[in-house]
């Protein structure tokens, strides 16, 4: 080799369609699908020792995102209250070393076979022609061996079958909702600012409907409210907003006790409680009802005894997280589990669970060193013949909540205290506000988030919101 070159040598732990298939390990393979909540927070809480080069694992994560967003900022980015880019960090930061990584999405999981299909669905460097060749789709798709697996690729947004969402609502799911949304905005209040747009135009244009009363719809109509008085009437005063001018439904918003029925293009319709149905009007509607199961968790769901799975929630799992029917083999967390004591409920789709959860897992395979036994072997242990035994001493996950919090308007907030004193249960007004605040910056998951989302606070409280739309 010539001075200045380099060689670049890399391991590869994977099964790849029609390549040579001469790469194995002799440890036992633990594969992760998702970089969420639960995903990362397994990653960060590993043992080093037990997932270095001498330990008894071989890790494996694989994601169609190599990054992992703080999801409860996605409203404060979507007002350009922060960046987008302050509430991500890159998975291979995070992993640190303690495995590899694939950008690849999870199509099929075969629990029979303990196999994985996954797929690089879009590859810009080929479709650049900049790579040796062309390749097509079947090319990127490989299958993946595992001795473990944890699914936490978490849930999609629940449309409940009403005709419209998909083609006429925005989500807030992801740092690309974010974005879509931010820019929308933005573009939806310089049309609104056209010399030649008419009142009842502009009215509509300044209107947003928020659907979901949970803590996303509720900090997405606290952002946008803070938006147009914070900032909109500061940079645009020729739009006057106030009770009765075109603006006023910008900034005024009101909470309805409505079911939506129908959404169409600039209007949804919506049935209140005494039958009466309504069509309001909107420049921008966000849609923030719930979740729904994942279509991978769905496919799996399939494949397990329904006597075993009978929640249409997401996974039934035991009290160690384990999903019922897998032997043992697959653990599951986040929006997607269910736990097998009541498996028409599960616990709050929120970070916070999905959080303890991956620290829980974390623990158990860092501390009892699973492994996967011989089928024979597991029939004659007994125990429903479990491929991945857990040690007698393994203790049952168990959730702690650690309070609650939202974000209101102005500044303000709202904090449900994870205990009760006699004086006092709640945190609200701007006391909540800054604890919010202050918390939301501290869970960050890296040092350099940290740092950004500060600075982020700082740079709007002096110089505003960004309201471009790049």
């Amino acid at each position: 080799m010539s001075p200045g070159h380099a060689a670049l040598e890399a391991h590869c732990p994977v099964r790849v369609r029609g390549a040579d298939a001469s790469c194995t390990s002799a440890k036992t393979r633990v594969v992760v699908l998702g970089s969420g909540w639960g995903a990362i927070s397994f990653i960060k809480n590993l043992d080093p020792a037990a997932f270095g080069e001498d330990g008894p694992y071989e890790l494996v994560l694989v994601s169609p995102r190599n990054y992992m967003v703080y999801t409860p900022l996605l409203p404060s980015a979507m007002g350009g209250v922060v960046s987008e880019t302050s509430i991500v960090e890159s998975v291979r930061n995070l992993m640190s070393g303690k495995g590899t990584y694939y950008e690849a999405r999870t199509t099929d999981i075969d629990p029979a076979s303990r196999t994985l299909t996954c797929v690089k669905e879009f590859c810009e460097v080929c479709a650049a022609r900049k790579g040796p060749s062309e390749h097509t789709e079947a090319d990127h798709t490989f299958t993946l061996q595992y001795d473990i697996l944890l699914c936490s690729v978490g849930a999609v947004n629940a449309t409940f079958g009403i005709q419209g969402v998909q083609q006429h609502c925005w989500f807030l799911k992801s740092m690309e909702d974010a974005k879509k949304l931010r820019r929308h905005a933005s573009k939806s209040l310089e049309h609104a600012a056209l010399p030649h747009v008419s009142p009842e135009e502009r009215r509509r244009l300044l209107s947003f409907v928020v659907v979901g009363g949970g803590p996303t719809g509720v900090e997405v109509a606290a952002e946008l409210r803070d938006l147009v008085e914070e900032d909109v009437t500061r940079q645009m005063p020729h739009i006057k907003v106030g009770a009765g001018s075109p603006g006023a439904a910008a900034a005024l918003p009101q909470a309805a006790a409505a079911l939506v029925t129908e959404v169409h293009e600039g209007e949804v319709e919506v049935e209140h409680k005494d039958g009466a149905k309504e069509r309001v009007p909107f420049g921008t509607c966000i849609w923030a009802t719930g979740i729904a199961m994942h279509p991978l968790v769905a496919a799996l769901k399939a494949k397990l005894p329904p006597e075993l799975q009978d929640s249409r929630r997401g996974l039934v799992v035991d009290s160690h997280l384990r999903v019922l029917g897998t032997q043992g083999t697959i653990f599951c967390l986040g929006d997607a589990a269910v736990t097998a004591a009541s498996p028409q409920a599960a616990l709050p789709p929120t970070a916070q669970v999905a959080r303890q959860e991956g620290e829980y897992l974390a623990r158990l395979l860092s501390g009892a060193k699973l492994g996967l036994v011989p089928e024979a072997e597991a029939e004659a242990a007994g125990g429903g013949g479990e491929l991945v035994p857990l040690p007698e001493a393994a203790k049952p996950f168990r959730y702690m909540h650690l309070g609650s919090l939202a974000y209101l308007w102005g500044q303000k907030g709202v904090m449900d205290l994870p205990f009760k004193l006699p004086f006092l249960k709640t945190l609200r007004g701007y006391l909540g506000g800054h604890t919010w605040r202050g918390l939301e910056t501290w869970m960050q998951v890296s040092n350099r988030t940290r740092w950004l989302v500060a600075h982020d606070w700082f740079r709007t409280a002096v110089f505003g919101r960004n309201t471009s739309d790049v």
